[in-house]
């Protein structure tokens, strides 16, 4: 509790923008399949992307920040995945209007002001994810709200737009993109800020989830949502954190982002209390010292100076003390870096607050702080730059990150990884990156449109969790894990079919505690679709494999095993005299099960019959065998 009063007291304030690929058996402007091509082969096209200005003269500075990288941009087209459209060599064909239905269907759902006609824009993206440098996006309700657990939460706008490239490598200044991905239905839910903890964001993520995942259309597995998350905290800037893709690291990055900005705004008021001169530090200056490490022991340094580079000193005003301040597990020094790494490529530097040391000694730190004519207050900073071009942009970028520091919070994008800490990413986008899509014509609301919102339906998620509880006498938690892992509509499909023979509680096992179970050893389960469930249970239906065969036969598919090969390894029965005769021999023939209590030999007869004929015979028959078998 009083970790929720420390993120009221501090105004923590979190909007969240979810990303849903939707699946409607085609892409968003094009007919090729919504689905990941299973090899990375295909034609290959190297480009290199470029700015350009809105129709007010502006240029976005996120993609002028991509652009000034001055990265390659190879795409790799995989047959049957891709055509024309994926590769910019022909026109966007008319939208998908099933995805338009489903957009249409959630706004109304979520009591949106729809908009009269469907306007596609192109929204501008220059890191090489869309080979138009583009990605088109349409607006489809805005101003709409929602209540959960007895609160309000606004939502600002839900879009309709095209899924990126897939990323599949960076090596230097080359970037590598799969276009399967590309132009898969994409709808983005924004929240208005009214999140106010990192367990509440993760309630009204799930929530939004659930609606989409009612409609039937939402596309499931790792990578099919993406979250990214707009926080700030009292007293700082609105900072964005892109690519959030499980609930669990949604939760943990609110929690670092959230002590970060408390850290960086505590630097601030640090920094205002010592009175430094704001322009003391727009002036700072690099001071080649290469003269003075020329036999020094600091491999980094010696290499630099090996290779042509130079070694700069640059005077920090007032600072000193601050470049090593703790800016929640990282070091302001470290978040400089992040800053010039990706404008330069710079990969290190060293600071005062961590001098002498990694080679570096006391008397060259001498002969430096004199020649950089280092006061009581000042701190310094070290870098070695093979790359001399890159010298006036890491000055800039240098002196642009002290200077935010005055201010607290910078106003930026940064990305998320997998423990819940964040990173510089890029300049946050401005308004300048919208323009009209001229290919795609206005698209009215009208009743034929309409007669197609219809047969989409949506569902609160909370009834739905009720239903599976009360109309099929699952728990709470089996309710809830279907819901989670998206099996809800497989789950009723295969009880209509076959629910006549087998309990819900075992078709949820198969469903989602076997797939669980299995990922848990290390088994690739992501391969386990709706079609082969519903094979298996088929053939389990006809009588043809056993239940206890399942477990073996999903193993067998995670391996990469066909599925029809997989059931068929593992079909017809073994004849229960064959199992009475060898279960017979080991009574016989041991002497370590004889001696044993009746319970025991019990337990211990029926774990090895299961272990020899698991798959081939029923457990029930098995147990009423090594009844048999102990009465006589």
């Amino acid at each position: 509790m009083a970790s929720e009063n420390i993120y009221r007291e501090n105004k923590l304030k979190v909007g969240l923008e979810i990303h849903f690929q939707l699946d409607t058996g085609r892409k968003l402007f094009c007919k090729c399949p919504p689905e990941i091509a299973p090899e990375v082969e295909g034609i290959r096209l190297v480009r290199r992307l470029r700015p350009t200005q809105s129709e007010l003269g502006q240029v976005d500075p996120a993609a002028l920040f991509e652009f000034q990288k001055g990265v390659i941009i190879e795409y790799i087209a995989p047959e049957n995945y891709t055509c024309l459209v994926e590769t910019d060599e022909e026109p966007p064909h008319y939208p998908d209007i099933m995805s338009i239905a489903i957009a249409l269907r959630i706004a109304d759902y979520l009591n949106m002001s729809i908009v009269d006609e469907i306007h596609f824009m192109r929204k501008i993206v220059v890191d090489g994810s869309n080979t138009t440098g583009f990605q088109r996006t349409a607006v489809i309700g805005l101003n709409g709200y929602f209540v959960l657990n007895g609160k309000k939460y606004g939502v600002q706008s839900l879009t309709l737009e095209e899924e990126a490239a897939r990323l599949i490598k960076k090596e230097g200044g080359r970037v590598v993109y799969s276009l399967d991905r590309l132009g898969i239905p994409l709808l983005e839910i924004s929240t208005a800020p009214d999140i106010n903890s990192p367990d509440e964001a993760v309630e009204v993520a799930k929530y939004l989830g659930g609606v989409v995942k009612s409609t039937g259309y939402k596309k499931r597995g790792l990578g099919t949502i993406r979250q990214d998350i707009n926080i700030s905290v009292r007293g700082g800037n609105i900072v964005e954190v892109k690519g959030v893709q499980r609930l669990d690291t949604l939760k943990r990055v609110i929690e670092y982002e959230f002590r970060r900005q408390l850290r960086l705004i505590e630097l601030a008021e640090v920094i205002r209390s010592r009175g430094i001169p704001k322009e003391k530090v727009a002036n700072i200056d690099f001071i080649d010292v290469t003269d003075l490490f020329n036999g020094t022991k600091s491999r980094i340094l010696r290499n630099v100076i090996r290779n042509g580079g130079r070694v700069y000193g640059v005077r920090i005003p007032g600072f000193k003390g601050l470049l090593g301040f703790d800016v929640n597990g990282k070091t302001f020094a470290r978040e400089i870096l992040e800053r010039i790494r990706f404008w330069t490529g710079i990969k290190g530097l060293f600071h005062s607050d961590e001098l002498p040391g990694y080679g570096i000694e006391e008397e060259e730190l001498e002969r430096l702080e004199d020649r950089l004519n280092i006061s009581d207050m000042d701190a310094y900073i070290i870098i070695g730059v093979e790359n001399l071009e890159v010298k006036q942009i890491l000055r800039e970028k240098l002196v642009e990150r002290l200077l935010e520091a005055f201010d607290g919070v910078p106003y930026e994008t940064r990305g998320a990884m997998e423990d819940g800490t964040t990173f510089y990413m890029r300049p946050r986008p401005g308004m300048a990156r919208m323009y009209p899509e001229t290919d795609i014509p206005p698209i009215p609301i009208d009743k034929e449109l309409i007669d197609i919102v219809d047969m989409v339906k949506v569902e609160d998620p909370n009834l739905i969790i009720k239903s599976l509880i009360e109309d099929y006498g699952l728990s709470r938690d089996m309710a809830l894990e279907l819901f989670d892992e998206d099996k809800v509509m497989i789950f009723k499909e295969i009880f209509n079919r076959y629910g006549r023979n087998l309990s819900p509680g075992f078709i949820y096992s198969v469903l989602v505690s076997m797939p669980k179970s299995l990922e848990r050893e290390g088994y690739d389960t992501s391969v386990l679709n709706d079609s082969i469930f519903l094979k298996i249970f088929d053939f389990l239906d006809r009588g043809e494999i056993l239940k206890e065969s399942i477990g073996d036969i999903l193993k067998a598919i995670c391996r990469g095993t066909d599925v029809d090969r997989a059931i068929a390894k593992h079909k017809g029965r073994v004849d229960v005299g064959e199992v009475k005769k060898y279960l017979y021999d080991v009574i016989k023939t041991r002497e370590d099960i004889k001696s044993l209590p009746r319970e025991i030999k019990r337990k211990r007869l029926i774990g090895i019959a299961m272990s020899k004929f698991r798959g081939y015979i029923d457990a029930k028959e098995v147990v009423s065998i090594v009844e048999e078998l102990i009465n006589e």
